[in-house]
């Protein structure tokens, strides 16, 4: 899945393209013939083709793709015939070493992101912001194609044009495949097509929830030339189902794209940050003493967090009404029990009364160090204008990453690193 920590202005787009970003696709609906030469099991032959896919794409020096993306969102309940569509169209092109571009636009251009002889960039319009810096060189990590991690090392992969088109890795069929023709820039195009069953949800996490799909792979080539999936999303108006329909509509492969494809220039009138942290969090205090504040154990004993000098320290902003709050607890859970008190000290504060913090502890015995700040402290001193927010603080004070929205394992590892924890 994709990962893309965005703000929720804009919410039409902001709801629908991180939700086609956040898939791998691939083609559409099938003349239902069988396979071939099937595999054994379904579970065989869609290990079958994903390794061959791999195989073909580990030679791949450049390529250039387009298509479009059709996205309907419906509630559910009662009213299940009001649709809110939209149609997007988008691009990519890389060319190894350093080369990359990938767009998506409703007519305006949506997202841009890429690298190229004068320069890197990452542009969101709901943000209203961009990314400029320097010539990136690209990484080149098929398993994390369609990992899209707002950092240097995650969205500038050689492979990130065809994160939406490759099989992914954490579903499996159960029916076996069968063969279909596609149509592509007049080119006909034999493919094996996979349907892949819904993942189970969890009643106790908001994370959208991968329904049933289909995936039409062109083994030529190791991706996919369509697909149509959806996704059950839980939001604060309720929850509805997202279904995306995926279309490649030209491909060409190992050819020299054209150099001007690899620049960008920021639309007018958008804040342009100087990094990606600053991009999704412009009040970042990445660098900056830790301001000092008063906070309360559940013991009553007050403390100072300058009281806890000379260890390194995760401050975790939270609540117990917050969802991505209680998606990344566990998280912050498993990495105390792993490092223990002497390496990491996590705080866990939040602003609501005890009894109410002291209910949700009951259901969730956590035994990282749960504590109180005051509202003023959290808003005014750490910057905190949503939750959960994070702050990894080095022995001598100085905050080294500063999160805005729930963090994974990888995520909170990578950040604990920068203060000189773990591997």
């Amino acid at each position: 899945m994709l990962r893309l920590n965005l703000p929720p202005s804009g919410r039409r787009n902001a709801a629908l393209v991180p939700a086609c970003i956040a898939l791998a696709c691939l083609v559409a609906c099938g003349s239902g013939k069988s396979a071939e030469t099937p595999a054994a099991t379904p579970a065989a032959a869609y290990a079958e083709a994903r390794a061959a896919a791999a195989k073909q794409l580990e030679g791949l020096k450049a390529y250039e793709l387009g298509g479009t993306v059709h996205l309907a969102s419906r509630p559910v309940g009662p009213d299940t015939t009001t649709a809110e569509t939209a149609d997007l169209t988008f691009n990519a092109a890389a060319r190894w070493p350093d080369r990359l571009v990938m767009t998506q636009a409703e007519g305006e251009p949506i997202l841009s992101l890429g690298t190229g002889a004068s320069g890197s960039w990452f542009f969101y319009a709901p943000m209203r912001a961009a990314f400029q810096g320097g010539p990136a060189k690209l990484s080149r990590d098929l398993a994390a194609a369609s990992d899209m991690q707002l950092d240097e090392e995650h969205i500038f992969n050689f492979y990130g044009g065809l994160g939406q088109l490759l099989l992914p890795a954490d579903r499996e069929p159960v029916e076996s495949p069968v063969t279909e023709s596609l149509t592509v820039a007049g080119r006909e195009v034999k493919c094996t097509v996979f349907s892949l069953p819904a993942l189970p949800a969890d009643p106790a996490s908001p994370a959208p929830v991968p329904g049933p799909s289909r995936w039409w792979l062109d083994p030529a080539s190791g991706f996919c030339l369509k697909a149509v999936a959806t996704m059950n999303i839980k939001g604060r108006g309720g929850e509805f189902i997202q279904e995306i329909t995926y279309t490649v509509t030209s491909v060409t492969l190992n050819g020299t794209p054209a150099e001007d494809k690899f620049a960008f220039t920021a639309p007018e009138g958008v804040r342009v940050a100087a990094s990606l942290e600053q991009l999704t969090n412009p009040e970042s205090m990445t660098g900056q003493p830790a301001p000092d504040a008063v906070l309360t154990g559940l013991d009553g004993k007050t403390f100072k967090l300058s009281d806890l000098r000379g260890k390194v320290v995760f401050l975790d902003l939270w609540a117990t009404w917050c969802g991505p709050c209680r998606m990344e607890m566990p998280h912050l859970e498993a990495l105390h029990k792993e490092f223990g008190p002497d390496k990491v000290v996590f705080l866990c504060a939040s602003n609501e009364e005890q009894p109410v913090i002291e209910g949700f502890l009951k259901k969730n015995p956590y035994t990282m160090r749960i504590v109180r700040i005051s509202a003023e402290d959290a808003q005014t001193k750490f910057k905190a204008a949503s939750i959960p927010t994070g702050f990894v603080i080095d022995k001598d004070g100085v905050i080294r990453a500063h999160m805005v929205g729930a963090q994974n394992e990888a995520q909170l590892r990578k950040a604990l690193a920068l203060a000189g924890v773990g591997g």
